[in-house]
């Protein structure tokens, strides 16, 4: 430490216990104003840890211990409170005289002081209980305030000075950081914030599942208000908190489907038209760039429910991520199908219910799907999101038992390419031109290019049109690979559980006719 950092702490210390010994010597027997006492007291500690004097503010620190205790009335002004005060600032100003000589005895009178002043006021546990009993006041009453708020707004919705009055509670006590350590409160007013927000951009009456959340909620607010007033905590599982749970549910089960975007295509009949609307030619983004600007946000939101949900640490949360992430990916597989993605759409959709349970590897495929919604390119997503529900799909037909004869297995649906021999050791007519024999040669012309005909560079090579070529049944579903693809499609059907549309009732008609057809 510098010699004038060590000088001005010497100076701003030595203010500090004067004002103290001036507090303790005009109290005259009696407590010391506490505020000022423990202000002092805090000055002097950061004073001293800021220049590395731990000793002096060990002893600060059990001093300021000390005026909150006395503040809080759990620890009274006597005779051997009063005694080890004094003692204490004594120590402190024969401590500041040996700061630039401190040594071995200075720590030992250091630490022995600061002993004293713990038996009195523990660090840690004097201002705990107080502390605490103070701060579950203060929600117990707010959480109270916030729950009859609610109760208006059910019964005359967000219109009135009073239900804007209640609604500014609400937002109030959800800013509280101390109700996360409350469970279920925060999850509670979170849900009844949500309903209220709804109400404000519709400005009309709640509707009956609307009350029926606004009054469960209000219930679980009482019942946390009631047990935080009495020193215990809110019980998450409790009868009020079930009712909860179910109101919730029956708001989602009836939420309505007006948000719903479809193909504008779907609105025509299906013949030649003439029609109203009709496809740009030259559209500036295709549809899969208008699909990813559009669910860019959806996908960012969902993102976050997923790594809210790998966290959640109470059932009032779990609950609350649920419904969620049900009404999320619900959303995104909708918009999914607008844009004519069946694929991305079926998927999400596979992934509903066992996302609303908080199941892991339903957290982990939507996690890689909202990867894929917002990684840049226009690499088609159906392949990819198919593959998302690969730990689930149907396994695969266990192998044929080994042959003399190996039996042949149909090619995979990719069309080859053709390839060319490469020609072996052919024999040269002619060296090939260069220098001047080559710029005549080029300088002709098209028609100097003929010339090859008659002197070819090298010998033809014959070329056999139907080497590499497959024959288009060989690309198709045939027998067992038919029938093994329309099990696969049933599958899915039914892990979707809803009725399959048109196009896949048509694939799977035609499998079923590849596969008997051998």
């Amino acid at each position: 430490m510098t010699t004038g950092l060590l000088d001005f702490f010497i100076l701003e210390a030595s203010e500090h216990v004067e004002r103290l010994d001036g507090l303790v010597a005009h109290s005259r027997g009696v407590a010391p104003e506490s505020d000022a006492f423990a202000r002092h007291a805090r000055a002097l500690r950061g004073s001293a840890t800021m220049a590395k004097v731990m000793g002096i503010a060990g002893v600060a620190s059990g001093l300021e211990r000390i005026a909150r205790a006395l503040r809080d009335g759990t620890l009274p002004w006597d005779s051997r409170t009063n005694a080890a005060v004094v003692a204490a600032i004594d120590d402190l100003k024969i401590l500041l005289h040996a700061v630039r000589n401190w040594g071995p005895d200075e720590d030992q009178r250091a630490a022995a002081r600061t002993a004293e002043l713990d038996t009195l006021s523990p660090a840690g546990d004097a201002r705990a209980p107080s502390a605490t009993r103070a701060g579950d006041a203060f929600l117990a009453t707010q959480t109270a305030g916030v729950a009859d708020g609610l109760v208006l707004i059910a019964r005359g919705g967000t219109q009135g000075a009073d239900a804007a009055a209640a609604i500014g509670r609400v937002r109030a006590l959800r800013g509280v950081a101390a109700l996360n350590d409350l469970p279920p409160l925060a999850e509670v007013v979170a849900a009844a914030d949500e309903v209220v927000k709804s109400l404000e951009l519709g400005q009309a009456p709640p509707t009956e599942p609307q009350r029926a959340l606004l009054s469960a909620a209000a219930a679980v607010l009482h019942e946390g208000a009631t047990a935080l007033a009495g020193g215990a905590r809110p019980d998450p599982n409790s009868a009020a908190v079930l009712a909860l749970t179910s109101a919730a549910e029956a708001l989602l089960a009836g939420s309505s489907d007006a948000d719903r975007v479809v193909p504008i295509a779907s609105l025509f009949a299906d013949d030649a038209g003439p029609h109203v609307v009709h496809a740009s030619a030259n559209p500036p983004t295709s549809p899969g760039q208008r699909f990813r600007l559009e669910v860019v946000s959806h996908a960012e939101h969902l993102r976050r429910l997923v790594a809210d949900a790998r966290q959640a640490a109470d059932a009032a949360a779990t609950q609350r991520l649920g419904r969620e992430l049900r009404v999320a990916v619900l959303s995104l597989a909708r918009a999914a199908e607008s844009f004519d993605e069946p694929t991305v759409a079926m998927t999400l959709q596979a992934l509903i219910e066992s996302a609303s349970l908080l199941e892991r590897r339903a957290l982990d495929a939507l996690e890689r799907a909202t990867a894929l919604l917002t990684a840049p390119g226009d690499e088609p997503l159906a392949p990819r999101f198919a593959a998302l529900l690969a730990p689930t799909a149907t396994p695969a037909a266990p192998a044929a038992p080994a042959r003399a004869v190996p039996t042949p297995v149909a090619p995979a649906p990719v069309t080859p390419t053709p390839t060319v021999p490469t020609p072996v050791a052919p024999t040269l007519v002619a060296d090939a031109p260069s220098g001047e024999a080559l710029s005549s040669l080029l300088g002709a012309g098209i028609a100097g290019l003929s010339q090859l005909h008659d002197e070819p560079l090298s010998e033809p090579v014959p070329i056999d049109e139907d080497d590499g070529v497959v024959p288009i049944q060989e690309l198709l579903y045939r027998g067992k690979a038919a029938l093994r693809r329309a099990i696969e499609i049933g599958e899915s059907v039914k892990r979707l559980g809803t009725s399959p549309s048109a196009d896949t009732l048509a694939e799977l008609f035609d499998l079923l006719e590849l596969a008997a057809a051998e």
